[in-house]
């Protein structure tokens, strides 16, 4: 999943991470590594562009300042967002649904008690204030990939097609969500939750089963598969003490 989410980012971009990102995190450090070392990364900790030489759970850890090329606030973090520099941000959930909203705050009906309470979202600006969104869940069940989300804690594309624009959100939303199981895309007109290809030793019934909505049926095209170079990077410079697998 690090190095699925490595390639979609681009040299120069500026990006954000959530609070508990060990994967995104990853993913772009390891493309600083190989394909983008103008890439600016700013975890909520304030620490930009740290060299830490191992991951941490977290990623408000303080020892994420460990070699950082600088030390930002929260002030600065919702000022970079607001002026619309992110160009992109990256987003788990509780839950996700076929149009990319984000859920991170409680599952159940409204009127009764959550069966679930979540984190929530520290500033939903940068949810719609970022230039595109890329998903992520290292969970792939029927309970997390769900038709509607229970809270749109985050808007995605809303109910799909044009109607992130038609509520006043410039930016693109969701462009891709990467699990273990599948990289998905979101293509126009209907901005709805596609197969983009298939992960390597996954079959197609499997993803369907997991996945609490429908998906246009396969066949799907195969995941380029990581790279010794990819896998090297990961490994010797990003996650030498093996967090991603353990």
């Amino acid at each position: 999943m690090a190095v699925l989410l490595a390639r979609q980012l681009r040299n120069g971009e500026i990006g954000m991470m959530g609070a508990s990102s060990e994967i995104p995190v990853a993913a772009a450090l390891l493309a600083q590594c190989l394909h983008a070392p103008d890439l600016t990364v700013i975890m909520p900790s304030g620490a930009v562009n740290p060299r830490p030489g191992r991951l941490y759970r977290s990623s408000s850890d303080g020892r994420w300042f460990t070699g950082c090329e600088a030390i930002g606030t929260a002030y600065d973090l919702f000022e970079l967002s607001e002026n619309g520099r992110l160009d992109f941000m990256c987003y788990g959930g509780v839950q996700l649904d076929r149009f990319g909203n984000i859920n991170l705050t409680r599952t159940g009906p409204f009127g009764e008690p959550p069966r679930f309470r979540g984190p929530g979202l520290a500033n939903i600006s940068m949810a719609v204030t970022a230039k595109r969104t890329l998903l992520f869940s290292t969970a792939h069940s029927p309970r997390t990939f769900v038709e509607r989300v229970d809270y749109v804690t985050a808007p995605g594309h809303l109910s799909g097609g044009t109607q992130r624009r038609r509520a006043g959100i410039a930016t693109a939303g969701p462009q891709v969500c990467i699990t273990p199981l599948a990289v998905f895309g979101f293509p126009e007109p209907e901005h709805a939750m596609t197969v983009s290809s298939l992960n390597p030793g996954i079959e197609p019934g499997r993803v369907l089963d997991a996945t609490g909505f429908a998906l246009p049926p396969p066949p799907w095209p195969a995941t380029e598969p990581p790279t010794g170079e990819e896998l090297g990077a990961l490994r010797a410079v990003v996650d030498r003490t093996g967090v991603l697998r353990s």
